[in-house]
């Protein structure tokens, strides 16, 4: 199983896992107040994914900054963070993986991105970016056994 799965799989197991409660994750609750068409909850959502974009958009620029994070860090993080908040929407409407091709839409950010501009010389990766955004799950206390 590709790691871009296994990190979907997650999220639909925080979405599906009656074990798993709102109050333990805040992803959880998001998720089922999308399912709920709850417009309130999909104003923030989009508010959040259009300002990580944003975010995304500045540390392609090496203009966007974190304290104790390298430029690369930075953009990994941000195209993570904008990628999560496409996975809830995904997620709460039951979009199936393959439907939802995750790498395709990390792989079009990443063609954007001039390595140079960040100091860099090795490009980033899809892999780099979906393995960091496991990392971030696996410190979850509620996915341990996940």
């Amino acid at each position: 199983m590709k790691e871009s799965q296994k990190r979907y799989k997650l999220y639909e197991c925080i979405r599906d896992n009656n074990e798993i409660t709102e109050e333990m994750s805040n992803t959880k609750k998001l998720i089922l107040a999308l399912m709920k068409k709850d417009k309130q909850v999909e104003e923030y959502c989009n508010r959040k994914m259009l300002e990580e974009k944003q975010e995304v958009e500045e540390a392609i620029l090496g203009e966007h900054y974190h304290e104790n994070m390298t430029k690369r860090e930075i953009l990994v993080n941000e195209i993570s963070q904008y990628i999560y908040w496409k996975t809830l929407f995904a997620i709460s409407k039951k979009v199936q993986y393959e439907e939802f091709n995750e790498e395709a839409k990390i792989e079009e950010i990443l063609k954007q991105v001039d390595i140079t501009k960040i100091g860099e010389t090795k490009p980033i990766t899809v892999n780099e970016v979906i393995m960091h955004d496991l990392e971030q799950i696996s410190k979850k206390k509620y996915l341990k056994n996940y």
